[in-house]
């Protein structure tokens, strides 16, 4: 809360001139236009895939990876905690830090270089669920978490910098509240599910099988999200 009232008074919109001229016979797009646009656009559903696919492993990682530790490791949850919380917050950071450098610095010679940074960094976390689901020492645990963490944070960097690639300035909003709808309730499922899996003694097992909707993510983002030059120059 205190934070979002140092926003209020010291975040403030770039002013730009407002061009208020019509130009003759071009209709003022609707309220719905801009969700319209989206649901028809290919690309738009194949990055709510790539999105939504992550918060698999993403939401699987925040709620039940201290239980999985604690198992895996035979230690109490008030170690196993931080040592999830602290080493995969740590190793995201980082994460956040070299995949938006790579990024930014990639896409000025190719433009699919914001994706193909992203898929790197969703292909981590494939190694990182295998190693936290079967890990039984406490360096597969760290690795785990060094990995999914460094990961998921270059995957997360370079979400809206993907987007805005695709998607018309005036539709983005929308689009990420899309993307970011389809990411809770994805979260919610894995949850779910693997509160079940936990009670079933499955937990270890599922967690890896997470690995296999991430693959599913990264070759559809390879071989779909073909951002264009005109579409990538769009000021944000």
């Amino acid at each position: 809360m205190a934070y979002a009232v140092l926003l209020i008074f010291f975040l403030r919109d770039a002013r730009r001139p407002v061009v208020t001229e019509e130009k003759p016979g071009v209709p003022v797009a609707g309220v719905f236009d801009g969700l319209i646009s989206l649901l028809k656009s290919p690309p738009f559903w194949i990055i709510v895939i790539y999105f939504a696919v992550p918060s698999l492993p993403g939401w699987a990682i925040k709620n039940w990876a201290p239980t999985l530790i604690s198992e895996n490791l035979g230690i109490d949850m008030s170690r196993a905690g931080p040592i999830a919380t602290i080493s995969i917050s740590v190793s995201s950071l980082l994460g956040v830090l070299c995949g938006g450098m790579l990024s930014d610095r990639w896409v000025q010679k190719n433009i699919r270089g914001r994706v193909y940074t992203g898929a790197i960094g969703l292909s981590l976390t494939v190694p990182a669920m295998l190693l936290m689901g079967f890990g039984t020492e406490l360096p597969h645990i760290l690795t785990a978490a060094f990995l999914f963490g460094f990961g998921f944070g270059m995957f997360d960097t370079n979400n809206m910098p993907i987007l805005c690639q695709f998607v018309r300035p005036d539709a983005r909003a929308t689009a990420y509240g899309f993307l970011n709808t389809a990411g809770i309730f994805t979260g919610a499922l894995i949850t779910d599910y693997l509160g079940k899996s936990t009670d079933a003694g499955n937990l270890g097992r599922d967690f890896a099988w997470l690995g296999v909707f991430v693959i599913l993510a990264v070759v559809l983002q390879l071989l779909f999200l073909r951002p264009k030059p005109a579409q990538s120059n769009v000021n944000v």
